[in-house]
């Protein structure tokens, strides 16, 4: 039976996220003339690492180039292509990194207080902060001779949550309710 989503129960929480699986990586493989890239396809972090590291050794090499023609020739190509590899395998919350410096640096030259409209939000004139409390606190399981608890009146489905700390262990407890 097919149901429609307006026949679905209110009480499931069903939740999709399909952005990471169409999330593919802009990549360099070949080069204009239709040949391949050594060691390719390159990410866009990938290439930038790879040639400023390359232009880096370059410049300096007055400073680093003490190991003869074979060692600095080592130096001077592994050390761009092995930074490359470490940059194409480091994920940091599934980004790149320069994906997380970017935020980063977002974060340190936004206002403190947030935006609004794009704009800095300003504190009003004469407003106090507000100070509250939370509480989380860890209830062991009942054992199970325990009598039953007394049943309450339902709540509405906006009212109930699981007993979870964010929305997607709240959606992941109420799929296991509903298998179980």
């Amino acid at each position: 039976m097919n149901i429609t989503p307006h026949e679905e129960d209110p009480d499931i929480l069903i939740g999709r996220c399909y952005t990471y699986a169409r999330r593919f990586p802009l990549v360099m493989g070949r080069l204009p003339g239709g040949g391949r890239l050594w060691g390719g396809p390159y990410t866009i972090p990938q290439a930038i690492v790879i040639v400023s590291t390359a232009i880096l050794l370059i410049t300096t090499q007055d400073v680093w180039a003490r190991f003869g023609v074979l060692g600095n020739v080592a130096i001077a190509v592994g050390l761009p292509f092995g930074l490359g590899l470490v940059v194409r395998r480091m994920r940091i919350d599934g980004r790149h990194p320069f994906a997380v410096l970017a935020s980063m640096l977002g974060l340190l030259g936004a206002p403190s207080a947030g935006r609004i409209g794009g704009r800095p939000l300003r504190a009003l004139p004469g407003a106090r902060p507000l100070v509250g409390l939370c509480t989380v606190s860890w209830h062991p399981a009942e054992p199970a001779t325990a009598a039953p608890k007394p049943t309450r009146a339902a709540a509405p489905a906006w009212a109930r949550t699981p007993d979870a700390l964010s929305a997607a262990g709240s959606l992941l407890a109420a799929r296991t309710k509903r298998g179980a």
